[in-house]
């Protein structure tokens, strides 16, 4: 009598459920390191063309706050629990569940950022990034200046991607 193998239901799933149950520490830091590359794609992409002083603010703010927060800190973040059980010869990080949801806050964070593009109405009425520059300074936060919820996006993105560092 012959006995056939059922085959898993998808493996894509499998390793799907996998990446967000994690706790090892290897597969925690590449997935910070990969994230935060996905995002110096997102936010390193250059525009050649003349730009007004509300673009400028809008790209000057998008742009410096996605390196630091979303590519700076995460890829070091990223190295530090790759290597540092490695190097110190650790099975793995102490409070791995703490670290995973870490990592979860930090892609939340991210995502939240890039979502002010699409539900804070600008200036124009649609959709448009915080144009408060890196520090929001109190000039560039007043309603004069910067009209819709983007900035509160922004600060609100901010504060849950702290969280996950």
């Amino acid at each position: 009598m012959v006995v056939q193998e059922i085959a898993p239901a998808s493996s894509l799933t499998a390793r799907l459920h996998r990446l967000v149950v994690t706790v090892d520490h290897k597969q925690l830091g590449l997935m910070y390191s990969a994230t935060a590359l996905l995002f110096l794609v997102v936010a390193g992409v250059p525009n050649n063309g003349l730009i007004s002083p509300q673009v400028f603010n809008r790209l000057f703010t998008m742009h410096g706050t996605a390196m630091v927060f979303l590519v700076g800190m995460p890829l070091i973040a990223g190295l530090m629990n790759y290597l540092v059980p490695l190097m110190i010869g650790a099975r793995d990080m102490a409070f791995p569940r703490l670290n995973a949801f870490g990592y979860w806050m930090f892609l939340f964070g991210g995502l939240l950022l890039y979502a002010s593009y699409l539900t804070a109405p600008g200036l124009a009425g649609h959709g448009s990034a915080p144009d408060v520059g890196w520090f929001a300074y109190a000039p560039l936060t007043g309603r004069a200046f910067s009209r819709g919820h983007s900035t509160d996006y922004w600060i609100l993105a901010l504060l849950v991607s702290g969280i996950g560092s």
